[in-house]
C-alpha cells in the first residue's frame, strides 16, 4: 500500500507539471523512471536532483554565412536551419551556454560584417533562442568589433531575449558572475578571455584598445598578468560559493588559433582552477578542437574536467576556404550532475560528447552551412561527398578528443 500511495502521489505531481506547460528541461521526475520501480528504488529517485549541462563552442557568423542567411523577399535574416539538425541535443539539456563570436550591434550605423570584424544581425540570437541555448558568452577577442556601442547594444540586447549573458557586465556594480537555478542546484557561471597588449600598453581585443569605459565591465586576463588575474578568478569563486553556488563553472576563451593542443597558459589556467575546486571548465577560441582532460588538484582531493576547445559551432570555416579540415569540426559536450538531496552533495560525471561537423550545399544558387551531428553518416541533407567528409570529421574529432584521458567517451545518442 505504501508502494502504491507513492506511486500514485509521484503520478499526480507529473500531471501537474504537464497542466502548467512546464518544458522538458523543468521536469524533475519523468514517468518512465518511477514505472515499475520497488519501493526502495521509488526512495531513492526522491533522495536525488540530476540535471544535464552542455555547452557548445563558437558561433562566427563569416560573410558567406550571412549572403545566404538573408531572405530579400522579406528583408531579413534567419539563422534556423543552420541549427535545425543539432537543435534536440541543445534543447533536451537543463541548462545550454555558448559563445557568441562578435557583435549584435545593429545594421543601421554599423553595418553586418564578417571577418575580421564581426556584427551580425538580430536574428541570429533568435535562433539560438529557439534551439534552446540559455547562457551566452558576451566575453572574446570580438566583443570591441563595433566598439563601445555595439559592446553595450549585443549585451543589452541578448539580455532582452531572456539570454544570461556571461564574460560582461553592465555595470560596475553588478557582479561578474551569475548564479542560475537549475532544477534546485544553484549552479555560478563565469567566463574570461584572454587580451592581447594594445597600443599604449593598454590591454586589447582583436587589435582595438579597451576603453576606462568598458575595462571594468569586461572579465580579462593576460600572460604578463596573469597571477593577478588569477587572483581575481579566485575571488570569484570565493563570491559565488559565499552566494550560494554549488556548482561553479569556468567558460573560458583562451588558446591559440587552429592549435590542436592545449598551450601552457591554458594548462596553468586549467590547473589553477582545478587547485580551487572549480567544478567544470569549458573553453572556446582555437577554432579547432582540444583534448577533453579530467585533472587533479594539487592535493590530491578534487577532479576536475576540462575541455580545452570545443572548436567551432558554426562558421564557413571550411577546408575549401581556408585549407584547414580541423575547423569544420566542432562538439556538443554533455556533462551530468546528481545532488544527493539528503546529504547536498554534489556528484559531477565525466563529459560525455557529440561530435558535429558543417555541411554544405548549394540550393537556389545559394551555399547553406549547417551544423549536423558527426555521428551520423547516411542522412538524406548528406550529399555523397558529405557522407564520406561527415565520416573523415568524427575520426578526427574522436581522435582528438580522447586522446588525454581514456575516461571520455562519445555521447549515447
Amino acid at each position: 500500500m505504501k508502494n502504491t500511495f507513492k506511486l500514485i502521489i509521484l503520478l499526480a505531481f507529473i500531471i501537474i507539471l504537464g497542466v502548467f506547460g512546464l518544458n522538458n528541461k523543468e521536469t524533475v521526475i519523468e514517468k518512465e523512471e518511477i514505472e515499475n520501480k520497488s519501493e526502495e528504488e521509488i526512495e531513492d529517485i526522491e533522495k536525488i536532483r540530476e540535471i544535464n549541462i552542455t555547452a557548445v563552442g563558437d558561433f562566427l557568423i563569416h560573410k558567406e554565412i550571412l549572403e545566404t542567411q538573408y531572405y530579400p523577399e522579406t528583408d531579413s535574416y534567419d539563422f534556423k536551419n543552420t541549427i535545425q539538425y543539432v537543435k534536440k541535443y541543445l534543447e533536451e539539456a537543463d541548462l545550454t551556454i555558448a559563445n557568441m563570436e562578435g557583435t549584435l550591434a545593429g545594421a543601421e550605423n554599423f553595418g553586418y560584417s564578417g571577418y575580421p570584424s564581426f556584427n551580425a544581425p538580430d536574428e541570429l540570437a533568435d535562433a539560438m533562442k529557439w534551439a534552446g541555448i540559455d547562457v551566452v558568452n558576451n566575453m572574446n577577442n570580438h566583443s570591441l568589433d563595433r566598439d563601445v556601442r555595439g559592446f553595450f547594444r549585443t549585451r543589452e540586447f541578448l539580455e532582452s531575449k531572456g539570454f544570461d549573458v556571461i564574460g560582461t557586465r553592465g555595470s560596475s556594480s553588478e557582479n561578474r558572475y551569475i548564479i542560475k537555478d537549475v532544477n534546485g542546484i544553484k549552479v555560478g557561471i563565469i567566463s574570461y578571455s584572454y587580451t592581447m597588449m594594445a597600443e599604449g600598453g593598454l590591454r586589447g581585443l582583436n587589435g582595438i584598445p579597451i576603453s576606462t569605459e568598458v575595462y571594468d565591465l569586461m572579465n580579462t586576463f593576460r600572460e604578463d598578468t596573469l597571477d593577478s588575474d588569477l587572483q581575481n578568478m579566485k575571488e570569484q569563486i570565493e563570491k559565488m560559493r559565499a552566494e550560494g553556488a554549488e556548482l561553479v563553472i569556468f567558460y573560458m576563451h583562451w588558446g591559440d588559433e587552429y592549435a590542436l593542443e592545449p598551450n601552457e597558459t591554458q594548462i596553468r589556467i586549467a590547473q589553477f582552477l582545478t587547485d580551487e575546486k572549480v567544478d567544470i571548465i569549458f573553453a572556446t577560441h582555437p577554432h579547432s578542437i582540444q583534448p577533453i582532460d579530467i585533472l587533479k588538484s594539487s592535493d590530491g582531493s578534487f577532479e576536475t574536467p576540462v575541455i580545452y576547445s570545443m572548436g567551432n559551432f558554426l562558421s564557413s570555416q571550411r577546408t575549401e576556404r581556408i585549407q584547414n579540415p580541423y575547423t569544420e569540426d566542432g562538439v556538443i559536450v554533455s556533462v551530468k550532475v546528481i545532488k544527493d538531496l539528503n546529504t547536498n552533495e554534489i556528484k559531477v560525471n565525466y563529459p560525455t560528447y557529440l561530435p558535429t561537423w558543417v555541411n554544405w550545399y548549394e540550393k537556389d544558387g545559394r551555399l547553406f552551412y549547417e551544423v549536423v551531428p558527426a555521428t551520423v553518416n547516411d542522412a538524406e541533407y548528406l550529399t555523397e561527398e558529405g557522407k564520406t567528409r561527415v565520416v573523415e570529421s568524427f575520426n578526427r574529432t574522436k581522435s582528438i578528443i580522447e586522446s588525454y584521458n581514456d575516461k571520455i567517451v562519445l555521447e549515447d545518442n
